[in-house]
């Protein structure tokens, strides 16, 4: 995997990963295969263990937040934002659906546009 290819850590992966787990994740592949799944379990509960400490610290879960609660997520924004942290198939699933969403869009808006509220086409129609 080349690094036009390799795939951003989210922010919840950088709150919880720590510079000695990630360490251990990447030395992984030179233990010995029995080691190597009790390596990739104890790393995996060490993650587990980091997001359960950051999910009972409400201040700084809210840094990850990317607006305030009551606003309505735009689709093609939350799909742009989430495509950087894919790849391959799946980088271009999500841009085939980013795209779908912005023709869909595109189309209400000219729909929005086209029609008239029924008092204004009164006032227009006469001069």
């Amino acid at each position: 995997m080349n690094e036009q290819d390799s795939v951003k850590m989210t922010p919840l992966d950088q709150m919880v990963a720590e510079d000695q787990l990630q360490l251990l994740k990447a030395a992984i592949p030179y233990a010995a295969p029995r080691a190597q799944s009790m390596l990739s379990i104890f790393a995996k509960a060490m993650e587990l263990q980091r997001t359960v400490q950051l999910f009972s610290r409400t201040q700084e879960l809210s840094m990850m937040s990317q607006r305030e609660p009551a606003a309505a997520a735009n689709p093609v924004e939350m799909i742009q934002s989430i495509s950087q942290f894919a790849s391959g198939e799946m980088k271009e699933n999500l841009n085939n659906l980013m795209t779908a969403f912005t023709a869909v869009q595109m189309f209400q808006m000219y729909q929005e546009d086209g029609q008239m509220p029924e008092d204004r086409k009164e006032t227009d129609g006469n001069g």
